[in-house]
Order: structure tokens, then C-alpha cells, then sequence
């Protein structure tokens, strides 16, 4: 059994856990999501306004009455939340005396004439500091959020993993939003009971709980594919000329190679060690440093791909022989909650050596 849940702010987060025999929780799919949330609605909202007033009166309004606009904005975050798919008639938005009277200064027209020109005589009425818009025209500034919000979910339930997945979480603002609620409901059909988070406690009550028991997290899947920089042996058929170097044990070698230890999607247990299946060695010369990557590709060639950021590295110190077999060392990966932990072995001493690197 599985469960879906989705958090708005400024974006839209959604991740997929199936819950264990023992209560503690597994991670299905990695967190992901997009621009999709409140914000989003918002920055639709602004943009009629703009259409209505005009960019100058907008600009002129932020630049001389900055407090109004945030008034206008923190309005319509308590509005938007009672819009329903069922909503008729005309809502009513605040907005400041201040906008009309900008629109009015630099426009010829002013904004009542300026609605009846547009036709929207029945739809639109300004009066003072309020505006009154039918309930179809503010239902439009929700459904670029709602489409592609709809097209992430439907495209995550689609896969193959997903199968079990029979309860979708609204948490956060979308938890209050009736609009959303119809659409993720049509969109799910009768896969999955829709759960919205309607007194707004869900993500408080997650934070309590996961702090007293901090591995209520079992398992979860690795958002990127992460690895480490390594030099690898010279293959002319495979590898540019211009990338060849001489290492210190004197060995034509290929610089800035990505040994991948785990592949971005993989389920992994929390705390658990990952052996790479490389190692490294230490230089025979000078000290070494493990740097550590994350890459949005599953299999990234070179840590100077485009793809690929580096997100850590590790002090390994001078090598503590002569020989490559003498300074040979391996590496393991554990991934927790929010953190990846490195840890190098150095197999001629047994010496360890760790590294935690926020994931966040």
C-alpha cells in the first residue's frame, strides 16, 4: 500500500512512500515537482491585473505604495483558498484606490471605460478599493498550476512502481484549495482516496513525529545519480588524446573520470553503506582529496559534464605507501534523511576517514 503526497508553496513537492509492516516508511519515488504552487496562481493573478492596468501603473504601484501591494496580495491569499470548481456569481478582491488612480494618470481611458470597452461589463466592476471579477475569470489564473500539477502526478502513477499507490496527501496550501482538491480527484479517478490537508497541520505533526522517531524513513530513493572524481586507464580507442595525463606511478591515465557508486531512482536503506566498485588510490606523491558529485544524468562520463555539481570533498591525506596495491583505498556512500556520509578506508592502515554532505 502506498501513498502519494503533495505540498504547494512556491512549488509544488511530491513523493510517493509505502509504509512497512513495522510502521516506519519506504520510500517509492524520489521527491520531485516543479513551479507549480501558490506562487503560480499569484504571479497569474498579477499578470491580469497587469493586462487591466497596465505595466506602468503596476511598476508606479510597487515603487510608491509597496505596503498596498503586499496588502492586495495577502487579500487574495485568503480568497483564492475559497474559489471552488461550483463557485459562481462575482468575488470580491481588494485592491488600493492608488491602482486606478495610476492606471487613470497614465492610460487615456480610464479603468471603467476601459471594462466596457473590453466587454467585461458583466464580469469585471471596479468601485473604490474593490474589485469584483466573476468567478470563471479567477478560476483561469489556477489552471496553469492545476495542468501541470495534474501532468506530474498522472505522469509518476503511470510507472510501473506506482501500481499499489491507493491514498493521495494534500498537504499545505493546496491542502485548503477546493479547486485543486476536484482536479487531483479527477485526475486519480477511483485509483486512490483523496486525503486534503484542510487544517493546515499536516507538515507541522510530520516535523514533530520525525523528530522523535528519526528514522521513521526506513529507505528512500536517491534523487541524483552521485559519485566521485577518479583517473582511469588510458584506452585510446575510447578516451580524447587531449584528456591523457601521466599519473604519479608513471601510467598513462584519463583525469576528471565519474565513478558512479549509486544511480539516481535507486531505492536505498537509510544509514546503510554502499561499497563503491571502484576504490581509489591514493597519489603517490602529495595529498589526495575525495570529491564527491551528484548528476541529473544516470550515467555521467566525466565530472566535468554539464550535468554534473560538485557537492563535497574529503581531505584523504599524503598516501601511506610506495606501491598503487599499497595505497589503495575503498570508498562507501550512506545516505540519511537529508544527508550523504562518505567514508574512504585506507586498506594498508585501516585508517577511516568520513565526510557528511547536506543533500538538501
Amino acid at each position: 500500500m502506498g501513498a502519494l503526497s503533495m505540498f504547494a508553496g512556491g512549488t509544488v513537492d511530491v513523493s510517493v512512500h509505502e509504509k512497512n509492516l513495522d510502521g516506519s516508511l519506504k520510500e517509492l519515488h524520489a521527491a520531485s515537482g516543479g513551479p507549480w504552487g501558490g506562487t503560480c496562481v499569484d504571479k497569474c493573478y498579477i499578470e491580469w491585473l497587469t493586462q487591466m492596468f497596465g505595466k506602468e501603473a503596476i511598476k508606479r504601484l510597487k515603487r510608491e505604495s509597496m505596503g498596498d501591494y503586499v496588502d492586495m496580495l495577502r487579500d487574495f491569499e485568503n480568497k483564492k483558498r475559497s474559489i471552488a470548481p461550483d463557485t459562481t456569481g462575482l468575488i470580491t478582491l481588494r485592491v488600493c484606490v492608488a491602482l486606478k488612480e495610476y492606471h487613470d494618470e497614465s492610460d487615456e481611458e480610464n479603468i471603467v471605460s476601459k471594462i466596457a470597452r473590453m466587454n467585461l461589463k458583466e464580469e469585471v466592476k471596479f468601485q473604490r478599493d474593490k474589485l469584483r471579477v466573476s468567478a470563471d475569470i479567477a478560476r483561469k489564473w489556477f489552471q496553469h498550476s492545476i495542468d501541470m500539477t495534474i501532468r506530474h502526478i498522472t505522469g509518476i502513477l503511470t510507472e510501473p512502481e506506482m501500481k499499489d499507490v491507493n491514498t493521495v496527501l494534500l498537504v499545505g496550501g493546496f491542502g485548503e484549495c477546493k479547486l485543486v482538491q476536484e482536479a487531483v480527484k479527477k485526475a486519480v479517478e477511483k485509483r486512490a482516496v483523496i486525503i486534503p490537508d484542510e487544517a493546515g497541520l499536516a507538515v507541522l505533526k510530520g516535523a514533530v513525529r520525525f523528530g522523535h522517531q528519526p528514522r521513521l524513513v526506513s529507505s528512500r530513493c536517491v534523487r541524483y545519480t552521485y559519485g566521485y572524481h577518479v583517473k582511469d586507464v588510458f584506452n585510446a580507442s575510447k578516451h580524447p588524446k587531449e584528456k591523457m595525463i601521466i599519473s604519479s606511478y608513471g601510467h598513462k591515465m584519463v583525469d576528471n573520470c565519474f565513478e558512479k557508486v549509486v544511480e539516481m531512482g535507486t531505492s536505498v536503506d537509510v544509514g546503510k553503506d554502499i561499497e563503491s566498485p571502484g576504490g581509489c588510490i591514493l597519489n603517490k606523491e602529495g595529498g589526495t582529496w575525495l570529491h564527491i558529485y551528484a548528476s541529473t544524468e544516470r550515467n555521467p562520463e566525466y565530472v566535468t559534464d554539464p550535468s554534473c555539481t560538485k557537492v563535497g570533498e574529503l581531505s584523504l591525506g599524503d598516501a601511506p605507501g610506495v606501491t598503487k596495491e599499497e595505497n589503495k583505498a575503498q570508498v562507501y556512500f550512506a545516505f540519511g534523511d537529508t544527508e550523504l556520509k562518505a567514508s574512504v578506508k585506507l586498506l594498508k592502515t585501516g585508517k577511516v576517514l568520513t565526510k557528511t554532505v547536506d543533500c538538501l
